[in-house]
C-alpha cells in the first residue's frame, strides 16, 4: 500500500490499518526483546559458572598450600585462575546490565501489547458521578498503575475558542502523585476525585483530567537505560527543555536530582532528543560528556547500529563506567 492509497482510505479503514501496523510493530518488539533477554540470561549463566569454577579452584589451592610446600605448577595455576576471574568480572557486569535492560524492554513491549488489546471505552460510555474536592494528596487517592492525562488550556490566540485540548498520554502512578502535590501548593487551584477514581485539576486557565487505567504504561527507553546504568552503580535522572528530554548521569554518586551541590562532570544521554518514548520506539543512544558548567566536552563511542535497545543501553553504561575510571571517579 502506497502512502497515497493509505491517505485516501475511509476513516474506519485507516484506523484499522494503523492498528494493524502498530500491532505488527509491537509483536516484533516482543519477539526481539524475548530473544534478547534469553541470550543475555544465557551469557549470565555461563559467566556465573565460570566464576564459580575459578573461585572453587582457588579455594582448593589455598587449602592445599597449607599442607604442601610451594609448587611452580600451583603458582602457575593460581595466576591463570586470577586472570580468568579478572576477565570474567567486567564481562559479568556487562551481562548484568544487558540482562537488566532486556527485562525492562521486554516488559515494556508486553505492556504495549496489553494496551493495544484493551477495549476502547468512549466518553459517552463512562458513567460520571459527582467529584469531591480533596484537601491533600494521599496515596489512597492515587492507586491506579497509570493515568491517561488530558489537559485543557485557555487559548489566548483565539477569541472564539476558549479551550484547547492537549493529550499528554499515560503517566505512572508515582508521577501523578508528584504532579498533584505540586498543584496543591498553588493558590486558586482545586483537585477533585470522583467515585471511579478519576481525578480533576481546576486552576486559572487550565483544566486537567486524569483517568485511571488498569494497565501500567509501557516503560520508556530511559527506564531501560536506567536499569543498565544501575548495574554499574550509576544513578540518573531525567531533565528536559523545550520538549526535548535526556538522562543526566552524574559521575559523583552523591549527586541526585535534588542535590544543592554542583553536579560536576556528567554525562547527558538522549535518543533523537527523547528518552521518554516507549522502549520499542528507541533510536540509538548518544552519550555526551559535559563539564561542571554544562559545556560539551566529548561524545562516548556509540553502540553498533544493529544493537537492540538492551545491548545499546548496556554498551552505554559500560562506556560511562570506563570514562568514569579514566577521570578517577571510580
Amino acid at each position: 500500500m502506497t502512502p497515497n492509497d493509505f491517505a485516501h482510505l475511509p476513516t474506519s479503514a485507516r484506523t484499522s490499518a494503523l492498528r494493524t501496523m502498530e500491532s505488527t510493530r509491537v509483536n516484533l518488539a516482543i519477539e526481539v526483546s524475548s530473544k534478547d533477554r534469553a541470550e543475555a540470561r544465557a551469557v549470565m549463566h555461563r559467566l556465573n559458572l565460570d566464576i564459580d569454577r575459578a573461585r572453587t579452584a582457588v579455594a582448593k589451592l589455598d587449602a592445599r598450600s597449607v599442607l604442601y610446600p610451594p609448587s611452580p605448577d600451583a603458582a602457575e595455576e593460581r595466576t591463570q585462575l586470577t586472570e580468568d576471574l579478572k576477565r570474567c568480572t567486567p564481562e559479568h557486569r556487562y551481562a548484568s546490565a544487558w540482562s537488566a535492560a532486556a527485562d525492562v524492554a521486554h516488559e515494556s513491549a508486553k505492556l504495549e501489547r496489553a494496551w493495544l488489546d484493551r477495549p476502547d471505552v468512549s466518553n459517552d460510555q463512562r458513567v460520571r458521578m459527582l467529584a469531591s474536592p480533596l484537601e491533600s494528596c494521599s496515596q489512597r487517592d492515587v492507586t491506579a498503575p497509570g493515568y491517561t492525562v488530558t489537559v485543557l488550556h485557555s487559548d489566548p490566540h483565539s477569541p472564539t475558542l476558549l479551550w484547547r485540548e492537549m493529550h499528554h498520554g499515560v503517566v505512572t502512578r508515582s508521577r501523578v502523585r508528584s504532579m498533584l502535590s505540586k498543584w496543591f501548593e498553588r493558590e486558586q487551584t482545586h483537585v477533585l476525585r470522583d467515585p471511579h477514581g478519576r481525578l480533576y485539576v481546576a486552576a486559572p486557565g487550565l483544566r486537567m483530567e486524569l483517568i485511571p487505567t488498569d494497565i501500567a504504561p509501557p516503560q520508556t527507553g530511559g527506564d531501560v537505560l536506567r536499569a543498565a546504568l544501575a548495574a554499574y552503580g550509576f544513578t540518573s535522572y531525567q531533565d528536559s527543555e523545550g520538549g526535548h528530554t535526556w538522562l543526566v548521569v552524574p559521575l559523583d554518586p552523591r549527586i541526585t536530582e535534588d542535590s544543592d551541590s554542583e553536579i560536576g562532570i556528567h554525562i547527558r544521554i538522549n535518543s533523537d532528543d527523547r528518552v521518554d518514548r516507549p522502549a520499542s520506539q528507541h533510536e540509538r543512544w548518544s552519550a555526551g560528556v559535559h563539564d561542571q558548567d554544562g559545556d560539551y566536552v566529548t561524545t562516548l563511542t556509540p553502540a553498533p547500529d544493529d544493537s537492540t535497545i538492551a545491548e545499546d543501553s548496556a554498551h552505554v553504561a559500560r562506556a560511562v563506567d570506563n570514562f568514569a575510571r579514566t577521570v578517577g571517579q571510580r
